[in-house]
């Protein structure tokens, strides 16, 4: 799997995998016991919910000064006018049509955002129609804050609220609730990084997953992955964890398993 920044200085990146991790399953699992472990098939799926909400706030962010044309939308995608960009009353509309993004995943229908600009910070509300990305259903909503520092080397916060609800491609139903916080520090500069921070909550079937970041994730626009952080996931009463390594970039990081082991993976 691949851990893209979710922040690009051409196009702010709609790929960084803010939960990627990877935990294991024994084959002799019961079924009995299955709800009370935390499995592949468990980390799999909270990554597919991820993905999703990771695109929409990319794209909005990319989106947010209101000034693109149609073929600077669809540059983004392998798709030429695949996306539309219009400007309403309230914000911007986006429409997609059978577009491609770089890791092959298409999108069609629109995405609503409502803002509200107010000297250097900017709000928005996020709404859907007939939403679908990787042959997911998406539905609910987002808001978002956006400050710019002007004398910090152009840096910025960026804050995502989500109550989103989805209905994955096999059919399951997942949601996801809560709050990341995105910090830009040096933008435009060789030394440009950033941060993420929160905590949210993703629930896939009956099953629910808390997750937060410890305290941060970290990483540079010189690198495609992640490079310092840690990520917990808790399910029932026990807890997986990814560190993500001493700022080296790399596509490895350690997942420590509820028991205490721990293994090398590839991001």
């Amino acid at each position: 799997m691949i851990n893209k920044p979710f922040f690009k200085i051409k196009v702010l990146g709609i790929a960084i995998m803010a939960c990627l991790f990877v935990t294991s399953c024994s084959d002799d699992d019961s079924n009995e016991n299955s709800s009370f472990d935390i499995t592949q098939q468990d980390v799999m799926k909270s990554l597919e919910v991820e993905k999703i909400s990771n695109f929409i706030d990319g794209m909005t962010l990319d989106n947010i000064a209101m000034n693109r044309s149609n073929a600077e939308v669809s540059s983004n995608f392998g798709k030429a006018d695949c996306a539309d960009f219009s400007v309403t009353d309230t914000g911007y509309t986006l429409t997609f049509t059978d577009c491609t993004t770089d890791d092959g995943e298409t999108i069609s229908g629109k995405i609503n955002v409502n803002v509200v600009i107010d000297n250097n910070s900017v709000s928005t509300t996020i709404t859907f129609e007939n939403l679908t990305f990787a042959g997911n259903s998406i539905n609910g909503s987002k808001s978002t804050s956006y400050s710019l520092n002007t004398v910090d080397g152009g840096s910025f916060i960026y804050t995502v609220t989500s109550d989103l609800s989805i209905t994955l491609a096999d059919g399951t139903t997942a949601s996801e609730m809560g709050t990341k916080t995105y910090r830009v520090t040096e933008l435009g500069t060789a030394e440009a990084s950033y941060t993420i921070s929160g905590d949210w909550t993703v629930t896939i079937g009956s099953d629910t997953y808390s997750l937060r970041t410890d305290p941060s994730l970290q990483g540079t626009f010189s690198c495609d992955y992640i490079t310092t952080g840690t990520l917990i996931l808790a399910k029932n009463a026990l807890t997986a964890s990814i560190n993500y390594g001493d700022g080296t970039c790399d596509n490895k990081a350690t997942v420590t398993y509820p028991d205490g082991t721990n293994e090398e993976i590839d991001l």
